[in-house]
């Protein structure tokens, strides 16, 4: 189907000069608000900080993927705000991509670092959430270590007798004579106390 031609309608009947020229007229005020519009917009995202808009998108993820504290918005707001950031950052990357290359890659490698955290982030929300849903009893305990052969080719005994002195004890060479001497001082004292007694008993 080609055009339809301005001297018509939409269903065919012929247009009259002041028809025409106002539909042409009308046809020329859209391009040029679109022109406008097109624009205003370009104005708009050049005005948006991109890497604020990824900083934006970590701070949901991060009110998102928390295992500690429940969101405080619903999980349906956080993906839907989430998501009209990250099409503004590609609508502020694709225009860059055509003005400022350069600029442009770097967003692509901040965007891919961000893309890296957010999965990070997520995997590690979801290995909470399984710990937290696994019981004591459902972990398995770790095997016990077969013997070595070398140690069991040969059996120790079970009733070793303990030893009843200690054998690092040694007797000291000097006790025979100090028991000797203590016998003797002994004696002296004895006999000393006896011929007190005597002599007490006889008056001197």
């Amino acid at each position: 189907m080609g055009r339809r031609s301005i001297n018509t309608t939409k269903s065919g009947k012929y247009m009259n000069p002041t028809d025409q020229a106002r539909k042409e007229a009308r046809k020329r005020e859209l391009k040029k608000n679109k022109k406008q519009r097109m624009m205003v917009r370009t104005a708009v995202l050049k005005g948006k900080d991109p890497l604020k808009l990824l900083e934006e998108m970590e701070f949901i993820d991060q009110m998102e993927f928390n295992p500690m504290e429940a969101p405080k918005l619903n999980e349906k707001v956080l993906k839907d705000k989430r998501k009209k950031l990250h099409e503004t950052f590609m609508r502020v990357f694709r225009l860059y991509e055509k003005e400022n290359p350069d600029y442009a890659k770097e967003l692509f490698k901040a965007n891919t670092d961000y893309e890296k955290k957010r999965e990070r982030l997520q995997v590690h929300y979801e290995q909470v959430k399984v710990a937290e849903r696994v019981q004591l009893n459902e972990i398995p305990l770790p095997d016990m270590p077969a013997e070595s052969e070398q140690l069991s080719a040969f059996p120790i005994p079970g009733d070793i007798p303990l030893p009843q002195k200690g054998i690092l004890k040694k007797i000291s060479a000097y006790r025979k004579v100090y028991k000797h001497t203590s016998f003797l001082h002994l004696n002296l004292v004895i006999g000393q106390l006896g011929l007190m007694h005597v002599q007490f008993e006889q008056g001197y």
